[in-house]
């Protein structure tokens, strides 16, 4: 596998890089672009071109909320970003991943202004199924393919139950870049939220710093979701199949996405160095 691409997210949020150590660390293990997730270290387009431009690097994406695509827009056309993606959006029903879709639509409108496209990023949820069919269905149905595309998560996808492979050969033409994120085992869709219901939100005590403490059995939840990635190439995923499928549809896009340090001690660096030399190596 050529041209690989990494999800500065996986550096985990609670990482001590700067956003120009995670760039210079990701173009020195090999990766030949990123995507952004949660911001830009401060910087701004001018500073941010200067640092991709000395790493070698390219900015393939940035992971954006819905809300927040139409301001990010022109510093993502100011770095020669090609997508914006949407990480996820609140439905619960057929009607509502249409509604879903409706929203992409405008925004990859806008996008196309700026020379852009806007995806849809998905977890597990998506694939909850309405008449016999994923809602994802319905939102990928619902979109124009020339505004908008899938940025299929094979991860979250496979731990849903789908074939990664399979999906992509279904909706031939609508997935514009693969997430490459290794999953262990099939856990099923998590029960989509509906946008029409009030989210609950767990009041946490804080401590002396202020910080919320977060109860042992979330932790413990949430870590054992997070084993699920496990190292790329030791899992449940056929890269090779997802690969000759999406290759076969001109999607060439491929972006490592890791969400848990599977060593000991953690070393996430090290971990996403590995996913790296597999796909080169095997894919």
């Amino acid at each position: 596998m050529d041209n690989i691409y990494l999800a500065l997210y996986s550096f985990g949020f609670d990482s001590p890089l700067s956003m120009e150590e995670k760039l210079k660390t990701a173009s020195e293990i090999g990766y030949r672009g990123v995507e952004f997730a949660g911001g830009y270290g401060g910087l701004d387009a001018a500073k941010m071109k200067e640092l991709l431009a000395r790493y070698g690097l390219k900015a393939v994406s940035s992971h954006v909320q819905a809300g927040g695509v139409v301001s990010d827009l022109p510093f993502l056309s100011d770095i020669g970003a090609q997508m914006v993606i949407v990480p996820g959006y609140p439905f619960a029903t057929r009607d509502e991943a249409l509604e879903c879709a409706e929203t992409l639509n405008g925004l990859g409108r806008e996008a196309k202004k700026h020379g852009l496209k806007v995806g849809y990023h998905n977890h597990t949820r998506e694939f909850w199924e309405e008449g016999g069919r994923p809602l994802l269905d319905y939102v990928i149905e619902g979109t124009d393919p020339a505004l908008v595309g899938i940025e299929l998560d094979c991860g979250w996808a496979s731990a849903a139950g789908a074939d990664p492979a399979a999906y992509i050969r279904r909706h031939a033409g609508r997935v514009m870049a693969v997430h490459v994120k290794e999953n262990g085992r099939v856990i099923g869709p998590d029960k989509p939220r509906s946008a029409k219901e009030e989210q609950e939100r767990p009041a946490f005590k804080l401590d002396e710093n202020g910080k919320p403490i977060i109860p042992e059995e979330i932790l413990k939840r949430f870590e054992e979701h997070m084993k699920l990635n496990v190292p790329t190439g030791r899992g449940i995923v056929d890269w090779k199949a997802v690969k000759a499928a999406a290759d076969a549809q001109g999607c060439g896009v491929y972006i490592v996405e890791r969400e848990y340090s599977y060593n000991e001690p953690k070393d996430r660096v090290q971990c996403l160095r590995e996913d790296f030399d597999y796909l080169q190596k095997n894919v």
